[in-house]
């Protein structure tokens, strides 16, 4: 007998949860651009925050005006309107070629790229290729490091400094910090799914980014029929790697930490995709130069000396996300190193 009460029971149960399943909802769903919170109402674009806040301000440069402008900072004062930039993340750290900061691109035509600092790791957990996001900078701080613009703190950079004779001091570097993880969380507003197809990656040629000065800084762009030469930097210029040892992405620099630049071409000109001994695809070897094809990268620039003492450079540096950056044209190579 308790066994058919236990039946009838079961028989109740299911026919309450298909018809409980069956009802309409008295509420709408949510859009999924609300799983992940509200959007701010944007206030400004990246190119007219660049505009507004930018300095050239640098006493520690070597320069005789001090306006060098490759080591600055600026604030974003917290008493006026407020500015708030929407974007969409472009950057991953999962492979640990990107470590300690996000970028930021607008979505639509003439848009830019922002980079922003942050103080932890695993930052792609938090926000992940393809999130929209609205930033609230009253408070932070726009700066540049190495002439290359950045959203951080006021950062005074204590082994960096010169000596002012005149005066007696010293001159320390003023420059972007990274901002605590606490404070970026407030400042940073994520919503809507991820969709890593928010951001289509600018098809450009290697002149084309050469001769754009920095309108790409931070973009994330595509270039064709690109290839490893095999050649890495010495100050700026290629060198031939003659060493079979060096024909990785990035040798150690025991312990001190400098990413490793590998020449590519595409016909059109030359540059350097700069990797950190540190990413998970340091030591795979470099693609022979027959692997030619489609290579997507964040654009770069370092540039730590004074453009009117030094001439013949190339400042520019490029980021792979990951190995898989490595489109079309590159089969026969990730076939060759997935062995």
């Amino acid at each position: 007998m308790e066994m058919k009460k236990q039946h009838i029971f079961i028989v109740l149960f299911v026919f309450a949860a298909i018809f409980s399943g069956c009802n309409k909802t008295d509420f709408n769903p949510i859009s999924s651009d609300k799983l992940m919170g509200d959007s701010l109402a944007s206030t400004t674009t990246i190119a007219n925050l660049l505009k507004i806040y930018s300095t050239k301000v640098d006493l520690y440069s070597d320069t005789l005006n001090k306006n060098a402008g490759l080591f600055t900072t600026k604030l974003i004062p917290n008493d006026t309107t407020d500015m708030v930039i929407h974007g969409v993340i472009t950057s991953s750290d999962v492979e640990g070629n990107i470590y300690k900061y996000i970028i930021i691109q607008e979505q639509g035509t003439n848009s830019q790229a922002i980079k922003m600092s942050i103080d932890a790791g695993s930052l792609s957990g938090l926000w992940p290729v393809g999130q929209k996001v609205s930033v609230k900078l009253n408070g932070l701080y726009l700066g540049n490091y190495a002439q290359s613009p950045q959203i951080g703190t006021h950062f005074v950079n204590l082994d960096k400094f010169k000596v002012d004779t005149l005066h007696k001091v010293n001159i320390y570097r003023i420059e972007p910090g990274r901002i605590p993880l606490p404070i970026a969380l407030k400042a940073i507003h994520a919503y809507g799914l991820p969709n890593a197809n928010l951001i289509k990656a600018d098809t450009l040629t290697i002149a084309q980014i050469l001769s754009s000065g920095m309108s790409y800084a931070n973009k994330l762009v595509c270039i064709k029929n690109a290839f490893f030469t095999g050649n890495g930097a010495d100050y700026g210029l290629p060198f031939k790697l003659s060493n079979p040892a060096d024909l990785i992405f990035a040798p150690s620099t025991n312990g001190i930490g400098y990413p490793q630049s590998r020449e590519i071409q595409d016909g059109t000109g030359s540059i350097f995709v700069a990797t950190s001994e540190y990413s998970k695809f340091a030591t795979y070897k470099l693609p022979p130069s027959n692997n030619r094809g489609n290579i997507t990268t964040i654009v770069g620039w370092y540039n730590d000396k004074d453009l009117s003492l030094v001439s013949g450079k190339i400042y520019y540096q490029l980021t792979l996300r990951s190995i898989s950056d490595l489109g079309k044209g590159f089969e026969s190579y990730h076939a060759d190193i997935n062995k």
